[in-house]
C-alpha cells in the first residue's frame, strides 16, 4: 500500500467528497475514485457508501482512518526533513481555552527560549474540538481540561484545577457568600458552550445533586461570559484561574455551594498511534513539566 493511495483516501475521509478531495489533490475524479477500490479490494471492506449526493464514512472508514493519517503525517515529515533538508518543522499543539489563556502562553516563551525554537503552531479551542484535531492528526500533543471521550486518545493528569460559581457584587447572593441550592432553583446561568470541559463539569457535578442547568446564554468567550456576569445579567460557573483578577478589583465575587465542589484535572494528551520522535518526546516532556511549574 503505497503512502500516495493513503493520501488520497484521507483526504476523501475529511472531505466526505470525491470530487472535493479531487480538486484538493489536483487529480481527477476516476483516479480518486481508483485509489480508494484500491484499498477496499485489499481487505474487502467498504470505505465509503452513499449519502444524497455525497458519501457517507462507514465504520471500517474510521478504524483506517486512525491509521492512515498518522502513517500520511509521518511520511510527510520525513519527506520534509531529508529530502528537503527543512529540520525546522513546527510542532502543532493544541489548548483548551482555559489552560491557553492561563498557562500556555508562559510556557510558550519558555519552550522558544529553552530549545532555541521557532514559534509553534498553536490552536485553542474547546476541548472536544481539540479532541477531534487530535483523532486526526492534526494536532501533535494537546493540554485540556476534564476527561477524554476517546479510547484512541492517551492521557496522562498534570495539574488539579477547580471552577467558581460567580456573581456580580450588586447580585443578591452576593452577601451570602454560601449559597444551598434552593437558592439557585430560579436563578439565571450564564455558561460556555455545549461540549466545553468547564460546562460537562458543572452540568455532571449539580446533575449528581439533582439539580440541572438552564443556561440563558451561551458562548465560546469566556470574556463575554464574565462581563455579562459583572454587568449583573446572571451567575456562571467558570475555572478560577481566569478569574483572579476580577476577585482581586472586586468586579466578582466568588460563591460556595453547600457541600458540593467542582474538582477536576489538567491533562496532556496524544493519539495512541502518534509516532513520538525523540524531539517531540522532549517537547513533551518540557510542556509537562512547564504546565506544573506555572500551576
Amino acid at each position: 500500500m503505497s503512502p500516495r493511495i493513503l493520501q488520497i483516501f484521507v483526504m476523501v475521509y475529511r472531505e466526505e467528497s470525491i470530487s472535493k478531495a479531487a480538486r484538493r489533490l489536483n487529480m481527477s475524479q476516476p483516479a480518486v475514485s481508483s485509489a480508494i477500490r484500491t484499498i477496499e479490494n485489499r481487505y474487502h471492506i467498504q470505505l465509503f457508501g452513499k449519502n444524497g449526493r455525497g458519501i457517507r464514512r462507514t465504520p471500517d472508514a474510521d478504524r483506517l482512518f486512525e491509521y492512515a493519517s498518522h502513517i500520511v503525517a509521518l511520511y510527510s515529515q520525513m519527506d520534509q526533513d531529508l529530502a528537503e533538508g527543512n529540520t525546522d518543522i513546527p510542532v502543532r499543539i493544541g489548548s483548551s481555552i482555559s489552560i491557553g489563556a492561563c498557562l500556555l502562553p508562559q510556557c510558550i516563551r519558555d519552550y522558544m527560549e529553552s530549545f532555541g525554537a521557532s514559534m509553534p503552531f498553536l490552536e485553542i479551542n474547546s476541548s472536544d474540538i481539540i479532541e477531534k484535531r487530535i483523532l486526526e492528526n492534526r494536532l501533535d500533543f494537546a493540554m485540556i481540561e476534564g476527561t477524554v471521550h476517546s479510547d484512541a486518545i492517551l492521557s496522562e493528569p498534570l495539574i488539579d484545577d477547580h471552577l467558581s460559581l460567580i456573581c456580580s457584587p450588586l447580585h443578591p447572593l452576593a452577601e451570602k457568600k454560601i449559597v444551598s441550592l434552593e437558592d439557585l432553583e430560579e436563578q439565571t446561568f450564564l455558561l460556555r458552550e455545549k461540549n466545553s470541559g468547564t460546562r460537562e463539569l458543572a452540568q455532571s457535578t449539580l446533575m449528581m445533586h439533582d439539580f440541572l442547568l438552564r443556561p440563558r446564554l451561551e458562548s465560546t468567550s469566556t470574556v463575554a461570559i464574565i462581563n455579562a456576569v459583572r454587568e449583573n445579567l446572571g451567575l456562571s460557573i467558570l475555572p478560577c484561574r481566569m478569574l483572579t483578577q476580577y476577585f482581586e478589583d472586586g468586579s466578582l465575587v466568588e460563591l460556595s455551594i453547600r457541600g458540593i465542589r467542582f474538582l477536576r484535572k489538567y491533562s496532556i494528551i496524544y493519539h495512541q498511534n502518534k509516532y513520538l520522535s525523540p524531539d517531540l518526546t522532549r517537547t513533551i516532556d518540557f510542556f509537562r513539566e512547564s504546565i506544573r511549574s506555572h500551576q
